[in-house]
C-alpha cells in the first residue's frame, strides 16, 4: 500500500513537471508564433530573451527593437526600443474556454521611440491599396493594466530645424485596454476605460519662427493640466524683422497653467472630432509686435467664424476662461521712432460654444471685461459659424480715459496727438466678411487734436488748427451730455478682424466728434 501511494505520488509529480512543461512550451511557442507570424508585414521585430513562468503566467522580452516601415516603398519611418518588456497574469482559463487573450498587467520599462514624419506614407493615400492592420488576432484582447514607465518619444521632419516634437520623459498608465479582429483595423485600434499620463517637459515646432515648451504635463481620464506653457520666438526682434519677407506678428507668451476638462476625441467616419467641456487658461502674457516697415501680406485673411467652419477637423468647446490676462501691443511704423503700444491687463474672457458642430443660428459668444490703457473696458462679441456671410456684432463700453494714455500709440503711428478726456464711450458694431455699420455714444471734455511735423516731435500749429474747426471741444450740447453718431467702413481682406474693428470704431468716433 505504501509503495502504491509512493509511485501515485510520484506519477502525479511527473505529471505536474510535465505538465508544467508543456504548458510552458506551450505557451511560449504560441507567443513566439505571433510574434513571427501574426504581426504586420510593416513591422520588423527583433528580441533578445524570451522568459515564460506558466506557474504565474508571466512572460518576460529583453532587449527589443521594432520598426515600421510604409507598406509601398518600405522606408522605415518609425524605430522603437525597449529594455524589458513584462506581461504578467496570463490568462489560462480564458484563454483555452473563453477564447480570449488576457493578461492581468504588462510592464514597459526604459522606452525610446522615434517617429520621422517626413518618411511616413499612408496607404489609404493609394485608392488601390488598404492598410495593413497593426496585427492579426483571432481571439479578443483584454489587458488589464498597461505600465510603460520612463518613456521618451521624438517626431522629427526633413530639414536642418528637424524636431517636431520632443518628449524627455514620460510615464503612461492605461487600464482595461480591449481589442478584437474587427477594432484593430480602425484608426483608434483599441478601447480603455482608465488612462493617466504624466511627463516632465514637451517641446514643441510651432513654426519656422516659434517653438512652444511645457514644463510638466499631467493627463488623468478625461482632464488634462499643463503648467509652465512659454511660446517664445527663435530670433531676437531685429534678426526675425530681416528674414521675415512679409509682415508677421513677433510673438511671446507664457502661461502659468492651462486646464482641459472632460474631453473626448475619435473619429466620424474618417473625420476626426475633439469636444471639450470646459478649458481653463490662467494669467497669461502675451506680447505682440509688428514691423509695419516690412512687405504687407496681402494674402486673403478669414474672420474666425470661417476660420472655425473651414478646420478640418470637428471640433466644439463648450466653455474657454481666461483669467488676468495681460497683452502688450506693439506697432512700429517709422525707422526712427520706437513703436507705439498699447496694454490691455486685468482682462477677463470668457468664450461660448466656440466650434464648428453647432447648428445655425446658434451663436458662438466671446465676453471680455478688464482694463485698457488703464480704463474700464467691456466688450461682447457674438458670430455664427455657420452664416456664410460671416456676420457678427461687436458691442461695448470704455470708462474713462485721458486720451494721453493713448498717445503712446497714436503719436508714434498716426503722427497726431490727442489732449483732453473721454469720459465714456459706447460702441456698436454690426458687420460681416465685406462692411460695418457702427453706432457710438460719447461723453468726453476739453478734447484737442495735435497734428504732428514728419520728425514726430513738434505740433504743426497750422494742421492743428485747422483740425479744431471739425472736432468738437466737448460732447456735451443742449444740456445732454453725450454725442451720437453712426459711421461705416469697409473691411479690407487682407487685414485681420481686429485691423477692421479699430477702422469702424474710427470711423463713427469721427463721425461722432465732427
Amino acid at each position: 500500500m505504501k509503495r502504491f501511494i509512493l509511485y501515485l505520488l510520484l506519477g502525479l509529480f511527473i505529471i505536474f513537471v510535465g505538465g508544467y512543461f508543456y504548458a510552458n512550451h506551450l505557451v511560449k511557442g504560441k507567443v513566439e508564433e505571433f510574434l513571427a507570424t501574426q504581426l504586420s508585414p510593416q513591422i520588423d521585430l527583433k528580441y533578445g530573451d524570451l522568459y515564460m513562468n506558466s506557474f504565474t503566467g508571466t512572460i518576460s522580452i529583453e532587449g527589443i527593437e521594432v520598426s515600421f516601415e510604409n507598406q509601398q516603398d518600405t522606408i522605415i519611418h518609425t524605430q522603437a526600443t525597449v529594455d524589458e518588456l513584462s506581461l504578467s497574469g496570463f490568462g489560462y482559463w480564458d484563454f483555452f474556454v473563453n477564447d480570449e487573450i488576457s493578461f492581468d498587467q504588462i510592464e514597459i520599462n526604459k522606452n525610446n521611440l522615434v517617429y520621422f514624419k517626413d518618411r511616413f506614407v499612408s496607404a489609404t493615400q493609394n485608392d488601390t491599396i488598404q492598410q495593413d492592420p497593426l496585427a492579426t488576432i483571432g481571439k479578443s484582447v483584454l489587458i488589464k493594466k498597461l505600465d510603460i514607465e520612463d518613456t521618451s518619444l521624438t517626431i522629427y521632419n526633413k530639414g536642418q530645424d528637424s524636431v517636431l516634437l520632443r518628449i524627455s520623459k514620460a510615464a503612461l498608465s492605461v487600464r482595461d485596454i480591449r481589442t478584437d479582429s474587427k477594432a484593430i483595423k480602425k484608426k483608434i485600434p483599441l478601447t480603455y476605460d482608465h488612462v493617466s499620463l504624466v511627463t516632465d517637459s514637451v517641446y514643441m515646432k510651432i513654426s519656422k519662427y516659434e517653438d512652444l515648451t511645457i514644463n510638466s504635463l499631467k493627463l488623468e481620464d478625461k482632464d488634462i493640466h499643463l503648467e509652465g506653457i512659454s511660446l517664445v520666438p527663435k530670433y531676437s526682434k531685429n534678426e526675425f524683422a530681416r528674414i521675415i519677407p512679409f509682415e508677421r506678428d513677433y510673438t511671446e507668451l507664457q502661461v502659468p497653467s492651462i486646464d482641459v476638462q472632460d474631453y473626448e476625441f475619435g473619429f466620424n467616419d474618417s473625420r476626426l472630432f475633439t469636444n471639450v467641456k470646459k478649458l481653463i487658461i490662467d494669467q497669461p502674457t502675451l506680447l505682440i509686435n509688428r514691423n509695419k516697415l516690412i512687405n504687407d501680406d496681402v494674402s486673403f485673411k478669414p474672420l474666425y467664424s470661417k476660420m472655425l467652419r473651414d478646420l478640418d477637423l470637428q471640433l466644439m468647446v463648450d466653455s474657454i476662461l481666461i483669467n488676468k490676462s495681460h497683452i502688450t501691443y506693439e506697432e512700429k511704423v517709422k525707422a526712427d521712432q520706437p513703436p507705439g503700444s498699447i496694454e490691455f491687463t486685468d482682462l477677463d474672457i470668457s468664450m461660448a460654444q466656440v466650434g464648428n458642430t453647432q447648428p445655425k443660428g446658434e451663436l458662438t459668444t466671446v465676453k471680455a471685461n478688464g482694463l485698457f490703457q488703464e480704463s474700464r473696458l467691456n466688450v461682447n462679441w457674438t458670430f455664427d459659424v455657420q452664416d456664410a456671410s460671416d456676420a457678427f456684432r461687436f458691442s461695448g463700453s470704455l470708462g474713462r480715459l485721458p486720451a494721453s494714455n493713448i498717445n503712446s500709440f497714436v503719436k508714434p503711428n498716426l503722427n497726431v496727438g490727442f489732449e483732453g478726456t473721454l469720459n465714456e464711450i459706447y460702441f456698436d458694431i454690426s458687420g460681416n466678411n465685406t462692411t460695418s455699420i457702427t453706432a457710438m455714444k460719447m461723453a468726453y471734455e476739453d478734447f484737442k487734436i495735435d497734428i504732428l511735423r514728419k520728425n514726430g516731435k513738434k505740433k504743426n500749429r497750422l494742421l492743428s488748427g485747422i483740425a479744431s474747426l471739425f472736432i468738437s471741444k466737448d460732447s456735451e450740447k443742449n444740456g445732454d451730455k453725450y454725442r451720437e453718431g453712426k459711421g461705416d467702413a469697409d473691411r479690407n481682406q487682407t487685414q485681420s478682424v481686429f485691423n477692421f474693428v479699430w477702422i469702424s470704431i474710427l470711423s463713427a468716433m469721427l463721425k461722432t466728434m465732427t
